[in-house]
């Protein structure tokens, strides 16, 4: 595969059509992609593949030195991540992405370690680390999908550029759904959701009822984005201003304040237990002074 502009077109990792983007998505529609498939649904453990040192490589990057180095948790995190298995296809979708796309790549496997740490010290039985191990791994897969030009605009986008980015988690939900033979998996569905936000204001369906398991990918989705770099932004959040926008959402009821706090507590010198992290009301840190992105043309 490689990255073309866009095209009114879904295709496999394997080239084949599956879908014309344009046409109505209907049951019918979903049915026929998940059907018609020829991939082998053998999982593979993902300690046969490089994520496990490629994610070493990211976590030990920047602010995520100081989020991974307290009791030995990347180990931890490696450990669950080369245990935890995915389909073929999927290994392949990745090592595409790796190959094509190097920062959209890295944002996947921090995104992943993240939420892996705050499922391991939630200490709940009930919240399973692998899964949202293979959550985390494919919850960016859409975007490969999408034209270079818009990704990676360096001035506002128009609406209808706009919508082209908001189509990337329909794109996830297809392509997984298509491998895995089914489009109620939840690794699909939940792929389908990690722009959705608690008060029904997110993309594409504008849900409220959302699980544990994408609660926790979302601001961990929202913190790596911000303080990285993008061409739609003269630099970085600083941490502190991801932060203090995390804060806000959380109180605006968008995204889950504990995962928020959990992240505060990754970046405090004294790393306190996220149930006793202590917030301040005020914003500490200004956001970038050029900042394009969800911002369109007038």
């Amino acid at each position: 595969m490689t990255r073309k502009e866009f095209t009114p077109i879904l295709r496999n990792i394997n080239g084949e059509i599956l879908f014309k983007t344009k046409q109505t998505i209907t049951c019918e529609t979903i049915k026929h992609i998940v059907r018609d498939r020829n991939f082998n649904s053998k999982e593979i453990s993902i300690s046969e593949s490089s994520i496990g040192n490629d994610t070493i490589l990211a976590i030990n990057r920047g602010i995520y030195q100081t989020i991974f180095s307290q009791d030995n948790a990347s180990k931890q995190i490696i450990k669950i991540l080369n245990q935890t298995v995915l389909s073929a296809a999927l290994l392949s979708e990745l090592n595409s992405i790796k190959k094509l796309m190097p920062s959209t790549y890295d944002h996947i496997l921090v995104v992943a370690a993240l939420s892996i740490k705050i499922c391991l010290d939630m200490n709940d039985h009930s919240f399973d680390p692998s899964r949202i191990a293979r959550i985390g791994l494919v919850h960016d897969l859409g975007k490969s999908r999408l034209p270079v030009s818009i990704l990676e605009k360096d001035s506002p986008l128009s609406d209808e550029e706009f919508k082209v980015i908001q189509e990337h988690p329909m794109i996830e939900y297809l392509l997984i759904s298509h491998y895995l033979n089914n489009p109620k998996s939840f690794i699909a569905l939940a792929g389908f959701s990690h722009h959705e936000r608690l008060d029904g204001s997110g993309y594409p369906r504008g849900i409220k009822q959302l699980d544990n398991y994408i609660q926790t990918i979302i601001p961990c989705d929202i913190f790596d984005a911000l303080t990285s770099h993008r061409p739609y932004r003269n630099e970085p959040f600083t941490v502190r201003a991801a932060l203090d926008l995390l804060l806000a959402e959380s109180r605006k009821g968008r995204v889950n304040k504990k995962f928020v706090k959990c992240l505060i507590s990754y970046v405090r010198k004294d790393k306190p237990h996220y149930k006793q992290v202590r917030i301040s009301e005020e914003n500490r840190d200004a956001p970038p002074r050029i900042n394009h992105y969800g911002i369109r043309k007038k």
